[in-house]
C-alpha cells in the first residue's frame, strides 16, 4: 500500500513537472533575408535542440548557434561588455498579423542595419522578445556580412511565433555576434531606441478566433391553413347558433 502511495506521488509530481515545463515553453518560426535575398527559413523552439536547422544539413552545422535550443535571459546584457567596433545603426518592428483582431499580433518583422568600424565582416544576430527584465530567444539568423556604414546590409527578419507568448506588450531584444568567435559585440535595445519597446504581440496559439453559428431560417407559408379556416367558419357558426337556440327552448 505505502508503495502505491509513493508511486502516486512521484507520478504526479512528474506530471506537475512536465505541465510546467510544457506550459513555459515557446517556439516561433521566422524567414531572414538581406537585400531582398531570403537566407533561411527556420523554426526556433525551446524545448528541442537543432529545430533551426534545415533538412539536409550535416551533423556539423547542428554544432551551430543556429541549432541550439532557445535561450532564456534573465540578466539584460550591458552595453559596456560590448566590442565597441560594432554597433546597431537602427532598428523597427513592423505588425503584420492580428487574427482575432484583439490588438495583439503572432506575425511581425524587425529590420535592422549593424555597422562597423571594418570594411568587410561576418556576424549573426540573436533576437529575443521580453517582459520585465526576462528575454526570450525566438530566432537566431543565418551568418551574413556587413559593410563598414553601409545601410544596403540591413537585415529583415520576419516571424510568426508559434506558441507560448501570452498577449502582452514586450519589447525587442537583439544580441550580434562575431561568425568566428562567437563574441558578443553589440546590443540593441528599448533602451536603445524606443521602436523596440511596448510591441503588442501574443503567439498564434493564443489568438482566439470567434466563429458565428450559422443562422437557419425557416419560413411556413400560412396559405393553406389560411383557407382552411375560411372554410370551416360557417360550418362553426351554424353549430354556435343551433347551440344557443336549443339553450332558449322553454
Amino acid at each position: 500500500m505505502k508503495i502505491s502511495i509513493i508511486h502516486s506521488v512521484i507520478f504526479s509530481a512528474i506530471f506537475c513537472v512536465s505541465a510546467q515545463a510544457n506550459e513555459s515553453a515557446w517556439s516561433a518560426k521566422s524567414t531572414d533575408a538581406q537585400g531582398g535575398n531570403t537566407f533561411s527559413s527556420s523554426t526556433k523552439s525551446s524545448l528541442a535542440a537543432n529545430s533551426n536547422v534545415p533538412e539536409g544539413s550535416s551533423i556539423a552545422a547542428k554544432t551551430t548557434p543556429q541549432s541550439q535550443a532557445a535561450k532564456r535571459v534573465n540578466v539584460r546584457p550591458a552595453q559596456r561588455d560590448v566590442n565597441y567596433d560594432y554597433w546597431v545603426y537602427d532598428a523597427y518592428v513592423t505588425l503584420h498579423t492580428d487574427s482575432d483582431y484583439d490588438g495583439y499580433y503572432h506575425h511581425f518583422s524587425v529590420v535592422f542595419d549593424v555597422d562597423s568600424i571594418y570594411a568587410n565582416s561576418e556576424v549573426y544576430a540573436r533576437l529575443y522578445l521580453g517582459v520585465n527584465e526576462e528575454f526570450r530567444e525566438y530566432h537566431t539568423t543565418s551568418d551574413f556580412y556587413i559593410g563598414g556604414d553601409s545601410t544596403q546590409d540591413q537585415i529583415t527578419v520576419e516571424t510568426e511565433l508559434l506558441s507560448g507568448f501570452y498577449p502582452d506588450d514586450y519589447e525587442v531584444l537583439i544580441e550580434i555576434y562575431d561568425a568566428y568567435s562567437n563574441e558578443l559585440v553589440a546590443v540593441y535595445d528599448g533602451y536603445s531606441d524606443a521602436d523596440l519597446y511596448l510591441l503588442s504581440i501574443e503567439s498564434q496559439d493564443k489568438e482566439v478566433i470567434y466563429v458565428e453559428p450559422d443562422v437557419v431560417a425557416i419560413e411556413a407559408s400560412g396559405g393553406s391553413a389560411a383557407w382552411l379556416t375560411l372554410l370551416l367558419l360557417p360550418i362553426l357558426l351554424v353549430r354556435l347558433a343551433n347551440t344557443n337556440s336549443f339553450r332558449l327552448r322553454p
